[in-house]
């Protein structure tokens, strides 16, 4: 269950409740969208793009299911998870990698989105906020991203000043004739 969660929030972006609570009827695998009905906020109700593995993800757990939720509690099946931070902690300690919090997932897929050009506002859409200044607290744009981005700039601006000079010679050129 641990990894299925992890894998939809580092595929969605989506929060950890919201993993929890899907719904078979709000999963749409045809369309690469799945529906979340509950959030915090209006914002926070969304409809999720889909990647592949997200879908694969969803198909396997609605495979065969016969509660109302892809992620049961164990205890009451017509519940959702509460939670699942004790096991993530317990994989996190056998692993031995850096301690980090299952939350994490969704700030490394939104630094991921922001570093592959997503603009803020489709981000933050994404995220389910309701203002772009949630996002910047998702988003860490790392040092390297940082460089290559002024390097494109730096590409952009030498492109534009070409085009101006080769603009400036063909009129001048078109004056002598």
């Amino acid at each position: 269950m641990l990894r299925d969660v992890a894998t939809l929030m580092l595929e969605t972006g989506m929060r950890p409740e919201e993993v929890y609570r899907i719904q078979p009827e709000n999963v749409n695998l045809a369309s690469g969208f799945l529906f979340n009905p509950h959030g915090k906020t209006k914002a926070a109700r969304r409809w999720v793009p889909l990647n592949t593995s997200a879908k694969s993800v969803l198909a396997c757990r609605m495979e065969g299911l016969e509660t109302p939720f892809l992620f049961p509690c164990e205890t009451d099946p017509m519940r959702p998870v509460p939670k699942v931070n004790n096991a993530h902690d317990r994989a996190v300690r056998d692993s031995n990698v850096a301690r980090f919090r299952l939350y994490d997932l969704r700030h490394t897929w939104a630094t991921r989105a922001a570093e592959s050009g997503i603009d803020l506002v489709t981000l933050a859409a994404l995220l389910g906020h309701s203002k772009i200044q949630m996002v910047l607290r998702y988003a860490h744009p790392t040092q390297e991203h940082q460089a290559r981005s002024v390097e494109r700039l730096e590409q952009h601006n030498a492109a534009r000043q070409m085009e101006a000079l080769l603009l400036e010679q063909g009129v001048a050129a078109g004056m002598i004739q």
